[in-house]
């Protein structure tokens, strides 16, 4: 009873730090755009604040609303096949988690790849989903896979998978933005510059210095987020599969499976994996401040001392 307290308690924490974290990337959006707004029209705090907000708004509403095929397409995914044997099973894992959680059934889908490794999507519990890749259907056995897929559901009950789907869209656009701003004012700087008031000079100065920061701190601020998660969907996988011990030999074997073939989707949604196929020093259970991820063999440690 207590421990279900306590993953209740940090299930209404993450609410709330969703909230902040999702305003503190929409600031940094809005921004950026800012920024670009201000070089572009001179200078101009009315016009470029006009163009920043209904361009960061539409932007953002956008990419939520095509969010989840977006992901599924990077990902290479499919719909699970319910007459195909391992991928029924998966399905039946999938319900079991469902029950477990209180919530609605996610819809199944199925990656090609040897790699060990799953993933949660959606919008929200009513309209998730759950993929895993061929190689844990076929590598994992029932109590592993019941494990990996206790977390996975976990991410849709702490509500991760909005806020990852958001971050993902908003840290690559500010990137890409950023990335078109610097070779604008590389290219036509110079001359855009003439003309212009000390004054003006300085605040476009302050405009460029902000859109060269803010995708480094938006990205560092999404792989921290990205960290915390995983720890939480670990702890509250564990309670709902009543059996922490699936998902510690889950990701032992995620740690040990060396495998030389390139991994299949885009690195885009890397961090929506329980473990980021894109890393070799993730097998190895190394961590940076760059890490997508925790280390592995920590998370194996908390996992066993529950």
């Amino acid at each position: 009873m207590e421990k279900k307290l306590i993953v209740e308690d940090q299930i209404q924490k993450n609410k709330r730090k969703t909230i902040v974290i999702c305003g503190l990337m929409a600031l940094l959006f809005i921004g950026i755009v800012f920024s670009v707004g201000f070089i572009l029209f001179g200078g101009n705090i009315y016009i470029s604040l006009a163009f920043a907000l209904p361009v960061a708004v539409g932007y953002v509403a956008i990419t939520y609303s095509i969010s989840v095929p977006a992901i599924l397409s990077a990902a290479k995914a499919r719909p699970a096949n319910p007459q195909n044997r391992e991928e029924k099973l998966l399905i039946h894992r999938v319900e079991e988690m469902s029950i477990a959680s209180g919530l609605p059934m996610p819809k199944v889908y199925v990656q090609e790849s040897p790699y060990i490794n799953a993933f949660a999507t959606g919008k929200d519990p009513e309209h998730s989903v759950i993929c895993a890749t061929t190689g844990a259907i076929r590598k994992l056995n029932q109590e592993e896979l019941g494990g990996v897929i206790a977390h996975e559901m976990s991410h849709i009950k702490n509500y991760d998978i909005r806020l990852m789907t958001v971050t993902i869209a908003v840290v690559g656009a500010i990137s890409l933005i950023a990335e078109i701003l610097f070779w604008s004012m590389f290219w036509g700087g110079a001359g855009r510059s003439r003309g212009r008031g000390e004054g003006q000079v300085i605040l476009i100065a302050i405009a460029i210095i902000f859109a060269i920061l803010a995708p480094i701190f938006a990205r560092l601020t999404y792989l921290a987020i990205s960290r915390k998660r995983e720890y939480l969907a670990d702890s509250t996988g564990a309670y709902l599969s009543r059996n922490p011990e699936g998902l510690a030999k889950a990701l032992e074997k995620i740690r040990d499976d060396h495998i030389k073939e390139k991994p299949k989707g885009s690195k885009t949604v890397a961090p929506l994996y329980i473990s980021n196929p894109f890393k070799a020093q993730a097998a190895a259970g190394k961590g940076s401040l760059w890490s997508t991820h925790p280390p592995i063999d920590e998370r194996i440690k908390r996992l066993r001392s529950m």
